[in-house]
């Protein structure tokens, strides 16, 4: 029962994760060129996406706040030509195996 319990908050995080970028970022979820993009990682599951220029202030910190309350690591990195992408790691009880 336990690990039944581990697995839907697992599944419903990194949804979550997923859906606040989408909206907060204003890009989709799919596999456009530029959308949230999930992939299994180690023992998890990453969360990424491009960040835009035009981002306010509020907004970044209103990611920051949920990212912190929500995922088991996050962070950002500058891809080269100046690219910001933001993401986010959910640890999964069947390591990495996306649902």
């Amino acid at each position: 029962m336990h690990r039944e319990i581990r697995e839907l908050a697992d599944d419903q995080g990194h949804r979550a994760i997923a859906s606040m970028l989408s909206t907060a970022l204003g890009i989709p979820l799919d596999d456009g060129p530029v959308a949230v993009r999930k992939e299994a990682v180690g023992t998890g599951l990453r969360i990424s996406a491009p960040v835009p220029e035009a981002l306010s202030e509020a907004v970044r910190l209103d990611v920051l706040a949920f990212l912190m309350r929500t995922a088991d690591r996050f962070g950002h990195y500058l891809q080269h030509g100046g690219a910001s992408v933001i993401w986010a790691e959910i640890e999964t009880a069947a390591g990495g195996e996306s649902p």
